[in-house]
């Protein structure tokens, strides 16, 4: 049975979640796979991809009719048949899952077609260029997060704790402390609280597309609630245009585009009038008055 879209991405984006039954508790595991972070149990001990009682959910939908769609169209009819006649179909699944590799910060990672397909821009008027950030919204670990600032110069991805601490706890257990700083351009620096992975999903159904990317928590006071650095973009392969106001990356059903959600705060604006006159130093004549807008 081959479906087209990984478990993770399933639990993430398809209505038909909500009717799954909760999972049987899992038992807390020393050693190798005690940093596995399941989604579906909420707790650690495997990968969500590798999560048997999602599995076995996915499957029951879809021999109820449910979740058809999910299903390769060429091998729907027989595989449907072979099911049938199958007592243990979950024990000779195979399922195309996007799984993150352990060696993936030295270079090697997994490549499919649909990633090289070209991202075009189209030439637009000069009235319509934008100076504006990139901001955008997206889904991060179950959660719709909005004003999120696409940064190509930052290293790294940033996680505002203000906007960290709207999660569930079990969200936040996930938090690894760290003795770690986050420096400006202009060498001023932030002490981080530490670190934490959370899924990312962008785009909209059948274009849509999950990663996971480690972002560093910060206590610090702004406006946005998260910055996507290179490392989120690169893992997106996403290009983003400040003169369109949108970023475009691939997925497996093509390339989507992410529209610009920047909304500009307000400001002050200072307009100083100036009277004739010759200003000396220690005295002045004439004047000089300052309204505020």
């Amino acid at each position: 049975m081959a479906l087209t879209k990984p478990p993770k991405e399933i639990l993430f984006t398809e209505p038909i979640k909500e009717s799954f039954h909760p999972p049987p508790p899992m038992e807390e595991r020393q050693g190798p796979q005690s940093d596995k972070w399941c989604d579906f149990h909420e707790a650690y001990g495997h990968e969500i991809d590798n999560c048997k009682s999602l599995m076995r959910e996915i499957i029951a939908k879809i021999k109820a009719g449910e979740l058809n769609h999910l299903l390769s169209g060429k091998k729907y009819r027989r595989e449907e048949r072979n099911d049938e006649r199958d007592p243990t179909p979950e024990m000779h699944i195979k399922v195309i899952w996007n799984e993150e590799q352990e060696n993936e910060a030295d270079g090697e990672r997994r490549t499919e077609s649909w990633m090289y397909a070209p991202i075009i821009f189209h030439t637009i008027p000069n009235w319509r260029l934008s100076e504006e950030p990139v901001v955008i919204s997206a889904v991060i670990a179950n959660r719709n997060i909005t004003r999120i600032y696409t940064d190509t110069g930052s290293e790294a991805d940033i996680l505002y704790l203000h906007c960290f601490k709207e999660y569930s706890f079990s969200v936040k257990d996930r938090l690894r402390y760290m003795n770690l700083k986050i420096a400006g351009i202009t060498g001023e620096s932030i002490r981080a609280v530490g670190k934490v992975k959370l899924d990312i999903t962008l785009g909209t159904h059948p274009l849509v597309r999950t990663e996971i990317v480690d972002f560093t928590v910060i206590d610090g006071r702004s406006r946005l609630s998260e910055l996507f650095g290179r490392r989120t973009l690169c893992k997106f392969e996403a290009i983003t245009s400040t003169p369109h106001a949108e970023l475009r990356f691939p997925t497996p059903n093509g390339v989507t585009v992410i529209h610009s959600k920047y909304v500009e705060p307000p400001k002050e604006r200072s307009v100083v009038h100036e009277a004739p006159g010759n200003f000396v130093r220690g005295n002045h004549q004439g004047s000089c008055s300052v309204e505020m807008m």
